[in-house]
């Protein structure tokens, strides 16, 4: 293949041959790494052209879809079998009416070649829905916790979700509109290593970790499970134990479920029913993998041939004949019903926001999502990012994400159900990485991390159907939107009213001294730092560097660099908030007179823990997910540190009555 050949069938596949970094750097792709990206995204899939073009208008500014058909031709705006709106062309183009509700439709155009592919249309809501408190210029503030993390003297040496709906009581209690949680999806169970948020094995269902097995009604209690003493060990562990942890909630879900078989009422039956029904097809080809899994071990394309990719009879007849089918439908009923526990006690808190729930990037290579969706995934790319100052080696997450041509050719259907499953019990969810809905950092497997480069995705389709699900779902949509940004991706993020999410570490100048709180948008989330990165006690002693180096990791940093960072830091909290000294108050302080309308305050930078959740470019070497909080969830409500904070952001406005 010739090098124009190269060029031309690359952006036939919205394979980006160059770009520029973070730095500014102007790179090229090898050759020998394209050609790997289209290799693969030429075996998955439909050929580019062969999926439709799809067409996105807006209600309150429908305009004419150009270029469709030739002048007197007639049109039909088709859902489904019916005709929902006809009309002839003019100036080669359709004019919809402003009646047509939000939806997926087709175009279909008489005289067309009867062999292509209808056009489609995504009506679309003019924006993303936000709460009253919002558009009537509200800022409220949210507490960000890891879950797993939580201590206290009810759970199994894991946060759960009892836990949760209590830290909603107590936060609300201080004034938060709302908690904010790492992702909470569905992790494998059976490599206590593997146990990232961020990595998991499904986005369309829950962790059954996070479950509080005493809370199952059928459940016979700690001491006739024999757990107690493997309980009290695991409560008193410094960090979460998940080689104790697994087999311990297992035991207990196996016994609370044959218990439930046997005794259930007959209303808690009908409900376990009904959630089957629910979520159908998408609950067994989940439940199916994680059995399958249990009996072959490994990554799935190594399985006997006949369950590598099994049809829906062989996966119905496996539901038939292998009852493990119904404990795990059983495990995620249950997670589900908690969770939606926790909603609820957000609602009767009176939480304009209530659960702020992260959707990871993507989903791990050999995963049940990409097993069950098989093409609308493309597992032998990785996920990742260019070099930037904080990873100078370029990252690759290891994750598999959508394949855009198949998203185009199946209405977003997987991205549609990703985004329910994480709105079903959500006020708010981050997006992590939504820069990936514009372009999306990809490595071929066997690549370094600083050898992949860009691939397109369909921007506007996918935020017309983020767009459509929160309204649908009455959800605030938040992008993770840090890193190399295009020119205007915020402005458009900002069009359809997704909100920007601003880390004030990263908010700085030309002279890098840090940007005063005017300079903040409204329509964002603001925080000190995320979950990647040093707490605010670890930034400030420095811990984090020598981490990093101690790790053999290239920090991004040196320790002037970080000494001028702090001068700056304590010049801008001079400045904007009178602050005399530098100080974790001050920065809450500092955030709150921002415009943003959301801030979060971190339960690690609230209970001055030094270690961040999670150093990027280490999975074992680092105890990441695994930190345990110093103050158990009981003592939250009366702790001084996040007392202190609450009386703080209730002096700026901040806090809801």
């Amino acid at each position: 293949m010739t090098e124009g050949e190269l060029s031309r069938r690359a952006a036939n596949f919205g394979v980006e041959t160059s770009y520029y970094d973070a730095r500014g750097t102007f790179r090229v792709a090898s050759d020998d790494a394209i050609r790997a990206i289209l290799d693969v995204l030429g075996r998955n899939g439909p050929a580019p052209g062969a999926e439709p073009r799809v067409h996105v208008v807006r209600k309150g500014r429908i305009g004419p879809l150009h270029g469709v058909c030739d002048d007197g031709a007639g049109w039909r705006l088709m859902r489904g079998n019916r005709a929902v709106a006809t009309g002839t062309c003019e100036h080669g183009g359709v004019t919809l009416p402003d009646k047509v509700k939000v939806g997926s439709y087709r175009l279909s155009i008489d005289g067309a070649d009867p062999s292509a592919r209808p056009e489609a249309v995504l009506v679309a809501p003019a924006a993303s829905w936000q709460p009253e408190t919002f558009d009537q210029g509200g800022r409220v503030w949210a507490l960000a916790i890891q879950l797993y993390g939580v201590r206290s003297r009810h759970n199994w040496g894991i946060g759960d979700f009892t836990d949760l709906a209590a830290l909603v009581e107590d936060a609300g209690r201080l004034g938060a509109a709302g908690v904010a949680l790492n992702p909470l999806h569905a992790i494998t169970l059976d490599d206590p290593g593997a146990i990232s948020p961020y990595s998991p094995t499904s986005r369309l269902f829950l962790n059954p970790l996070y479950i509080d097995v005493e809370a199952i009604p059928e459940f016979p209690g700690l001491a006739a499970a024999g757990l107690a003493e493997e309980v009290e060990r695991l409560r008193g562990t410094a960090q979460v134990d998940y080689a104790g942890v697994i087999p311990a909630k297992l035991k207990g879900l196996r016994l609370a479920f044959e218990a439930f078989r046997k005794d259930a009422s007959t209303a808690r039956r009908a409900d376990f029913a009904a959630f089957k029904t629910e979520h159908g097809d998408w609950l067994t080809g989940y439940c199916a993998f994680v059995v399958l899994r249990g009996r072959h071990g490994g990554p799935w394309w190594d399985w006997p041939q006949e369950w590598r990719a099994p049809s829906r009879e062989a996966l119905a007849a496996l539901s038939r004949e292998d009852a493990e089918m119904d404990f795990l439908a059983f495990v995620q009923w249950t997670a589900d019903r908690q969770l939606a526990a926790c909603a609820a006690a957000a609602e009767r808190a009176g939480m304009p926001i209530g659960l702020y729930l992260d959707v990871a990037v993507g989903v791990a290579a050999d995963s049940a999502d990409v097993w069950a969706n098989q093409g609308a995934y493309v597992r032998e790319l990785s996920a990742g990012a260019p070099p930037d100052m904080l990873n100078t080696a370029g990252q690759d997450w290891g994750l598999a994400s959508f394949n855009p041509r198949v998203l185009l050719d199946t209405d977003f259907a997987l991205l549609r159900e990703t985004l329910r499953a994480v709105m079903r019990h959500a006020g708010a969810i981050r997006l992590d990485h939504v820069l990936g809905f514009n372009r999306l950092y990809m490595v071929p497997h066997g690549f370094k991390p600083d050898q992949g480069t860009y691939v397109r995705f369909p921007l506007d389709a996918m935020l017309a159907v983020v767009a459509q699900e929160s309204q649908a779902e009455h959800c605030l949509v938040i992008g993770e939107d840090l890193g190399t940004v295009p020119d205007g991706f915020r402005e458009t993020l900002a069009d359809w009213n997704v909100w920007s999410y601003r880390v004030m570490l990263f908010e700085r100048i030309h002279d890098y001294s840090f940007a005063p709180p005017s300079a903040y948008p409204g329509q964002a989330l603001v925080s000190f730092a995320t979950h990647d990165l040093p707490t605010f006690s670890g930034w400030l002693s420095g811990h984090d560097l020598g981490v990093k180096h101690g790790l053999g990791i290239d920090p991004g940093e040196s320790e002037d660099a970080r000494r001028y960072a702090r001068e700056m830091m304590a010049q801008a909290l001079r400045r904007d908030v009178g602050a005399d000294h530098l100080s974790f108050d001050g920065v809450v302080r500092f955030l709150a007179r921002t415009p943003s309308r959301l801030m979060v305050v971190a339960a690690e930078d609230a209970f001055q823990v030094i270690d961040q959740p999670n150093v990027p470019g280490t999975i074992n070497q680092h105890p990441n997910w695994r930190q345990k909080l110093p103050v158990p969830r009981e003592d939250f409500s009366s702790a001084p540190r996040l007392g202190e904070i609450a009386r703080i952001l209730r002096e700026e406005g901040r806090a809801i009555s």
